[in-house]
């Protein structure tokens, strides 16, 4: 039995004239229904985009007498006007909200959802506070688009805007345009699309890697693929402040293994800010061991279990849209997250976890030592930009969209074996340690560079000598003009939830590339995206410890920690 009616190309008009088209599914019965808007760059009747990446199903939503739409955002595919990434979705957003509380199947209530950019149209739309949107359910997603989306720690996140350019945005808006475009142009750009989609490794090793034809292809890159806003982006509070002042309420899902991860968590915090009263929250932190990409059990070269599944995201997800909708707080906890290593759930009732502390593991030599080193030491190594140390997992895109099969923890052996890679291990844990929170390096660290890069990687090593990656960073750094060090810096690992066995090694990892997630730091001051091979120099980088500069791993401890 027929259980909805859908509308197709259902047209909403912007306020500057401007048509965007979406289909709607309506439930039985007369209505007036709640609204779940979904607005999406990557087509709406993609049934992979719309669906399975949101883990809501449809038909659920539609049993539970919510209506459904989902629109093409402007410039993309249906809808008219000029895609310019993040730039018209909060006022585009406002105006499909009130354009649905006009219409007569619409009760005046809307909630958002969606995954990725997706996510970030529901941010954009709700940091403008407008009537009626009541609840958004972002996932995999950011409240800054530029550090943690486009950025991190001064560095470019290459891997992942090269994939999206070449797999979601640059096509279908090259098609747009072909037109109009001169004919000998035209066939430019379109056999250097295809070449980067054949081979996008040699996309991410072009020099320079941001020139006429890639500006051309993809304009938005020239303010991607710029070395000032990179180092400029941490300072930027871009939408954070609107959002600790806007109502509706928020279910942010995040993944431990997805490049959005940090942002995810300060959306959830500024959210969270709202309120002092825990009992009147309505946010909700959901955190698995997803990737971008892929919101699967399997993850690198981990399989976590059944339990690590998206299953059952969709009812989690119209639950809490029943309860904000109905004026009261969601049910569960405020904060679940599964915990990897035991491969488990926790609930907790607040983010970061309660009662959590920290302990510093101190490098000594090439070892990790809860003591302070009674003498000082000193690593090298020589870093060249034209061979840098490759990716091998983390929270990378890697290989694209559709895979991410490269992210999450992945063997080290071949990372740790080359001579500009630095290890410092434990000795064997005496008892299972549980860490959850952020993970920092504090370094004492020298260059003979004007700039370098210092990046740092968490591993886990078993009894039997395997080393697998648990969450990296990087820190894109300037020395000071005129000094020669050393020098204090602080490389943000980022957050996990993990439970390193009894038995095991913590294993701590330094170098100064991490490509091709991370453009390559050319170490001459000229500025990566500018940079071809000429500019190339190697650089000698050191990391220092003993008792005067104690270089230190830094963990959130909740239980747990003795080394043997």
């Amino acid at each position: 039995m027929k259980q909805f009616t859908i509308r197709d190309g259902v047209p909403v008009v912007m306020r500057d004239g401007v048509t965007l088209f979406g289909d709607l599914w309506l439930p039985e019965g007369e209505g007036p229904f709640p609204v779940l808007l979904q607005r999406t760059p990557y087509r709406r009747e993609d049934i992979h985009g719309a669906q399975y990446i949101s883990a809501l199903e449809f038909q659920s939503a539609l049993r539970r007498g919510m209506a459904v739409m989902v629109q093409d955002t402007r410039g993309r595919f249906a809808s008219e006007g000029e895609f310019v990434p993040f730039a018209f979705e909060g006022r585009d957003g406002v105006d499909t909200i009130a354009w649905l509380r006009r219409q007569d199947f619409c009760n005046g209530q809307v909630g958002m959802f969606g995954a990725s950019y997706v996510g970030a149209t529901q941010v954009l739309a709700a940091a403008e506070n407008p009537p009626g949107l009541e609840a958004i359910a972002p996932q995999l997603t950011t409240a800054r688009h530029g550090e943690s989306w486009t950025w991190r720690g001064g560095a470019t996140e290459l891997g992942f805007l090269m994939l999206w350019i070449i797999e979601a945005l640059a096509p279908p808006d090259l098609e747009r345009r072909l037109a109009s475009l001169p004919a000998e142009q035209a066939g430019r750009l379109t056999a250097l699309m295809h070449a980067l989609q054949r081979d996008p490794q040699a996309g991410f090793a072009r020099l320079p890697l941001l020139d006429a034809d890639l500006a051309a292809l993809a304009p938005y890159a020239t303010q991607w693929f710029d070395e000032r806003r990179a180092q400029a982006a941490s300072g930027d509070r871009e939408h954070l402040d609107a959002i600790a002042k806007c109502r509706p309420a928020m279910l942010v899902t995040a993944g431990w293994n997805d490049l959005f991860l940090e942002g995810s968590l300060e959306l959830f915090r500024t959210a969270r800010g709202r309120h002092d009263d825990p009992a009147a929250v309505r946010d909700r932190l959901l955190i698995g061991p997803w990737s971008h990409g892929n919101p699967k059990d399997w993850q690198g070269a981990f399989w976590h279990g059944p339990e690590a599944s998206t299953a059952g995201l969709s009812d989690v997800q119209l639950d809490f849209f029943e309860a904000v909708f109905s004026g009261g707080v969601p049910s569960g906890p405020m904060v679940r997250y599964f915990r990897t290593g035991s491969n488990s759930w926790h609930d907790a009732s607040d983010w970061p976890v309660p009662a959590t502390g920290e302990r510093c593991l101190y490098l000594d030599g090439d070892s990790l030592s809860e003591a302070v080193p009674a003498l000082d030491f000193e690593r090298r190594w020589i870093s060249d930009p034209s061979n840098p140390v490759p990716t091998s997992g983390g929270a990378t895109f890697l290989p694209g969209l559709l895979l991410g099969r490269n992210s999450g923890p992945m063997p080290q052996d071949a990372v740790e074996a080359r001579s500009d890679v630095v290890t410092f291990t434990s000795a064997p844990l005496d008892t299972d340690l549980d860490v959850t929170g952020s993970v920092e390096a504090r370094l004492f660290v020298t260059s003979d560079a004007a700039t370098a890069d210092w990046t740092a990687r968490l591993c886990e090593v078993t009894p039997d000598g395997r080393s697998s990656g648990i969450v990296d960073g990087i820190l894109r750094w300037k020395k000071p003009h005129g000094e020669d060090g050393p020098f204090e810096v602080t490389v943000t690992l980022g957050h996990i939830s993990h439970l390193f066995a009894k038995s095991s090694r913590l294993r701590l990892q330094v170098a100064s590339s991490n490509f091709p997630r991370f453009d390559r730091n050319p170490q001459s001051g000229t500025a990566p995206e500018r940079a071809t091979a000429a500019d190339f120099r190697s650089a000698r980088h050191t990391v220092l410890g003993g008792p005067v500069m104690p270089s230190c791993l830094r963990l959130p401890v909740t239980t747990g920690f003795g080394l043997g």
